[in-house]
């Protein structure tokens, strides 16, 4: 079904093409037969515009030159040409559009002859170019006619050629844009009275110059064609010089006109003909190009600032502009939103205002510095007064410049965090308290509950880690171990809870007599442990005895405590010994000091 749709559009193009050429073709040989004239031949133009109007698949374009050879072959047969010399003219037309088809794909965009100068451009190159070859076909051709020689018949083929390409193919262009929605909107802009005053008033000026006027006044064409021009665009100056060249030709078949002054040739006033007509394009089209290639840059600004317009405008943050003195000279309506404060009542007021005091001179500060060409570009946190109370809001500003480099003002974004800042509150406050808490249970984990010196645990891991620095490293390292003399005694006599302050002063009393560094650790009922880092057997023996006088002292404000006396077992590490080694050593120091009669100090044999 598509297959059947597709062959019958291109069975209507052909025939189409074909029954057009035909009929351009024998209107064009009529007004020659009757003055005498041609200026151009609109037929090959024709099929050009045709080809390059729309973007066309190859198949398409197959059709439209297949129409275009069928209603060359049938004029020229239709003439009484002669078949070879019918032969040259078709593959001179269809030579002569298809070249310039393919100059034309090659350099510029297919439909849109007018929206770039350089477009124009390519056009005038694909006729030149084209022209040469049809020309040199075309001029045998009539020279075999014997209608005229090679040279003139050259002659005459490229000027007509190459200004029918000029003028009829931009008007088939122009008026398959016309059914283009997006140019009929354009089109539409222009109101119909104008229309008709600017093409009639190119109209009465041109006629009054070619039929009434015995003046040489044919300079004042190009300023009306100009005039079209500028108000109607392309449209204007294709139509201005089509509506020249109708009425030039005319007046000028009519024996009327500035040309016919100028030769009484009829040869050579066709060829003046065909410059003037050809000047009058070459004018006025580069400027509609120009002025439309204006207009679409125009439009697609316009429609940027439409889209930057509605982004800003719907934007969640703030959009602002601060002029030199330091008020509102812009806000976007996420303003109200964001603030509670209508935007007609903010505007010209100072920017500061609803800062919080503790930022608002740090921010005037940024703000003067950048002001001052300092400062590029400045970020900062601040609390900002709305109609629901202070919240938090992140400002980003830098500087605005003119062209030359001067600073106008600061343009720059503000921001709702409030939502963030509170819940970054929240969670460091949770932090803080699951470091607490973890800090806590490592206090727990390692604290003797009773005497809050170090545990048994925390006392062993210590000692391992010194241990192995010392290994390492060749350090000296000691250890005591004490407990106290007939505890038992002291829980029978007076009481576990009097026992318990026992230990508690003792732990205390040992804490206070150690070296800074060193660690007292109760290992397990009321034997204690003193871990020594750097102290040699002697040191070692020296900090011990401090201890043991220290628990011996009388008890002076403590009067309800039993007096107690400790024994204590010292070890210095050597080569072969571990942790484990070590503790043992001195524990059977500890025993050899019980007895010996208590309450001394004992080495490690």
């Amino acid at each position: 079904m598509g297959d059947w749709r597709a062959l019958r559009r291109r069975l209507r193009l052909a025939g189409g093409t074909g029954v057009l050429f035909l009929l351009v073709a024998i209107l064009s040989e009529l007004a020659r037969r009757s003055s005498g004239l041609q200026a151009i031949w609109p037929c090959n133009a024709l099929l050009l515009g045709i080809l390059i109007a729309r973007r066309r698949s190859w198949r398409d374009m197959g059709a439209i030159v297949a129409g275009g050879l069928v209603g060359s072959l049938a004029f020229h047969l239709g003439r009484g040409d002669p078949a070879m010399i019918t032969v040259l003219f078709c593959v001179a037309n269809l030579v002569e559009g298809l070249l310039a088809l393919l100059v034309l794909r090659r350099l510029c965009r297919p439909g849109e002859l007018f929206d770039r100068v350089s477009d124009v451009l390519a056009l005038v190159f694909a006729a030149v170019v084209s022209t040469l070859v049809s020309a040199s076909i075309g001029g045998f051709a009539l020279a075999m006619l014997d209608r005229t020689d090679f040279a003139a018949g050259f002659g005459q083929w490229y000027v007509t050629g190459v200004l029918s390409q000029l003028v009829i193919a931009p008007v088939v262009v122009i008026l398959a844009q016309i059914r283009d929605r997006r140019r009929m909107r354009r089109m539409a802009a222009q109101p119909i009275a104008e229309l008709i005053l600017v093409l009639g008033s190119v109209a009465m000026v041109t006629a009054a110059i070619f039929i009434w006027s015995a003046l040489p006044l044919l300079f004042l064409i190009t300023p009306m064609v100009l005039f079209a021009t500028f108000r109607l665009r392309a449209l204007g100056a294709v139509a201005a010089v089509g509506i020249v060249a109708v009425i030039a030709g005319y007046a000028s078949e009519l024996g009327y006109g500035p040309i016919l002054a100028a030769s009484p040739d009829p040869a050579t006033r066709s060829l003046l003909l065909q410059l003037f007509v050809a000047c009058c394009f070459l004018t006025a089209l580069p400027v509609a190009a120009m002025l439309t290639e204006h207009d679409l840059r125009a439009e697609q600004a316009r429609q940027m600032g439409d889209r930057f317009k509605a982004v800003v405008e719907n934007i969640g943050e703030v959009i602002f502009r601060v002029d030199r003195n330091g008020r509102w000279a812009y806000l976007n309506p996420a303003w109200e939103a964001l603030t509670g404060f209508a935007l007609a009542d903010s505007l010209g007021t100072g920017w500061l205002d609803r800062v919080g005091a503790t930022d608002r001179t740090e921010l005037d500060d940024r703000l003067q510095s950048m002001l001052a060409g300092g400062d590029t570009g400045a970020r900062q946190v601040v609390q900002f007064g709305t109609a629901a109370g202070v919240r938090w809001m992140e400002v980003y500003f830098q500087g605005l410049r003119d062209p030359d480099g001067v600073v106008l003002g600061a343009t720059g974004t503000l921001r709702d965090i409030d939502d963030r800042k509170r819940l970054e509150q929240h969670v460091m406050t949770a932090k803080r308290r699951a470091e607490q808490r973890a800090r806590e249970a490592t206090q727990l984990a390692s604290t003797d509950e009773l005497t809050g010196i170090a545990n048994r645990r925390a006392f062993m891991r210590q000692l391992d880690r010194e241990t192995a620095g010392a290994a390492e490293f060749g350090w000296p390292l000691a250890v005591a171990m004490f407990d106290v003399d007939h505890f038992k005694r002291v829980n029978d006599r007076h009481g576990h809870p009097v026992g318990d302050k026992v230990l508690q002063l003792i732990a205390a009393r040992a804490v206070a007599a150690v070296r800074g560094g060193d660690l007292v650790g109760r290992l397990g009922g009321e034997e204690f442990g003193i871990l020594m880092p750097g102290a040699t057997a002697e040191d070692a023996r020296m900090v011990a005895e401090r201890v043991r006088l220290a628990i011996e002292m009388p008890r002076i404000g403590d009067r309800d405590l039993p007096a107690v006396t400790v024994s204590i077992g010292i070890a210095a590490r050597e080569d072969q010994r571990d942790s484990a080694q070590l503790l043992a050593v001195a524990d059977a120091a500890l025993y050899a000091a019980k007895g010996a009669g208590r309450n001394r100090v004992q080495l490690a044999a």
